[in-house]
């Protein structure tokens, strides 16, 4: 009996053991479980996504040529088609001022025939839509010669045998500076016409002299310098000297018909605007390419007519 006790004690433990030592051995039946493994498997190739990365930038090597030939791109891009062109020329001209531009305003004058010489620099530029049209920009400094011959004037309203003087204009003239705005149209490689307009100021330089004429003078023989002059003009039939006009019988006195004692206009202005109105031909040779001349007309303080000549890079 206590021997059965014994068997019948020992059988679970046994069993218990068995139990133990089966599932000591559970993990080790894992190599079964096949699936799994597998799936660590990729892993493993996880590897040649890497390399493809690398074949990246070897591509990318081949990206530089195309990064000069995208760089060289924008740069050409960057340079104007219509690009503008500069230019400079040496202008002449002659200025009038004739009765009838004085005539408005006086019953005597005397008319200005003289000179004008200027430089030039200009920007031009060729329109869009007309390839034989140019804008242009022009920036003259010159000299005008305004001098007046020596003789009589009277503004308008006023007495003949009071008011008439004997006008004198010494070195007389107009320093100038302007901008002008142009438009060119060239017909073919050879002619063309341009005009336009532009503003500018000048300086003036020299004096006006003034004398008063004799009380003999009237609105009939004011333009007669024989008939109508200061009284100390004696040594010739028409016209004064130097001489007569500077040494007056008394130069304590005021200037008067009586008494002409000659002296200088204060109201002179410094400086004043230019006015600058521009018409005229264009002549271009082929053969000497940026060549140019011209002919001018128009207002420039004066009425004008002259040429140029010029060059154009």
């Amino acid at each position: 009996m206590p021997r059965r006790l014994t068997i019948v004690t020992l059988v679970p433990l046994f069993i218990l053991s068995f139990g133990a030592a089966a599932s000591a051995k559970k993990p080790a039946a894992t190599p079964r479980e096949a699936p799994p493994a597998e799936a660590t498997t990729p892993p493993v190739e996880s590897p040649a996504p890497p390399a493809e990365a690398e074949s990246a930038p070897a591509e990318a090597e081949v990206a530089p040529g195309a990064e000069a030939a995208a760089e060289e791109a924008p740069a050409t891009m960057m340079t104007p088609v219509n690009q503008p062109h500069w230019g400079g020329a040496f202008r002449a001209r002659w200025v009038s001022l004739p009765h009838w531009f004085f005539g408005m305003f006086t019953k005597a004058s005397q008319p200005v025939s003289s000179y004008s010489i200027g430089l030039e620099g200009y920007r031009r530029k060729r329109d869009s839509e007309n390839p034989n049209r140019f804008w242009e920009i022009s920036f003259g400094l010159g000299y005008q010669n305004m001098s007046a011959p020596d003789g009589n004037w009277l503004g308008s309203g006023h007495n003949a045998a009071i008011d008439t003087d004997w006008v004198q204009f010494k070195n007389f003239g107009f320093w100038t500076i302007d901008l002008t705005f142009i438009q060119r149209q060239f017909f073919n490689d050879v002619f063309g016409i341009h005009y336009g307009a532009g503003l500018g100021l000048a300086i003036i330089q020299g004096d006006i002299l003034r004398t008063s004429s004799s009380s003999a003078c009237t609105d009939a023989n004011v333009g007669d310098p024989s008939k109508c002059r200061p009284i100390v003009c004696t040594s010739q039939s028409s016209g004064c000297t130097e001489t007569e006009l500077k040494n007056p019988p008394n130069p304590a006195l005021p200037d008067s018909p009586s008494n002409p004692n000659r002296f200088r206009e204060g109201s002179v202005p410094g400086a004043i605007p230019i006015i600058n109105l521009i018409a005229g031909f264009d002549f271009r040779i082929p053969q000497v390419k940026g060549l140019e001349f011209r002919i001018d007309l128009g207002f420039y303080d004066a009425f004008f007519l002259g040429g140029a000549a010029g060059y154009i890079y």
